[in-house]
C-alpha cells in the first residue's frame, strides 16, 4: 500500500507543524487527537494524560487509526512542551510513518 494520504498539525505555542504521509486515510482519527489533546490543554487538565487519551483512542476500530490518534495527540502535547528553543525553527517537518 503506498502512502500517499498526507496530515498537517499546523504551528502551534511556537513550535513548528508537520506533515505525516500515512498509508491510509487516518486524516479524522489524527485530527481527533488533536483535538482532544487541546480541549486536555485548554481546560485545566481535566483527568489524567495517559487515560484521556487511551479511553478516546480505544473507540477507534482498526489500529493504524488508533496509532494515527496517538500521534496527533502525543504531536499535540509536545507541541505544549517544547519551545521554540529545542530545534529553533518554525518550518514544518515531514514524517513518514510506516504503520
Amino acid at each position: 500500500m503506498s502512502k500517499d494520504v498526507i496530515t498537517c498539525l499546523p504551528p502551534h505555542d511556537g513550535h513548528p507543524g508537520v506533515e505525516i504521509a500515512w498509508a491510509a486515510d487516518c486524516r479524522e482519527a489524527f485530527n481527533q487527537g488533536v483535538k482532544l489533546a487541546q480541549t486536555w490543554l485548554d481546560n485545566a487538565r481535566n483527568g489524567w494524560l495517559w487515560a484521556v487519551m487511551i479511553a478516546e483512542r480505544d473507540l477507534l476500530p482498526c489500529a493504524i487509526e488508533r496509532r494515527a490518534f496517538e500521534v496527533g495527540f502525543l504531536s499535540r502535547i509536545h507541541q505544549r512542551i517544547c519551545t521554540p528553543k529545542c530545534n529553533g525553527s518554525q518550518s514544518v517537518e515531514a514524517l513518514s510513518l510506516n504503520v
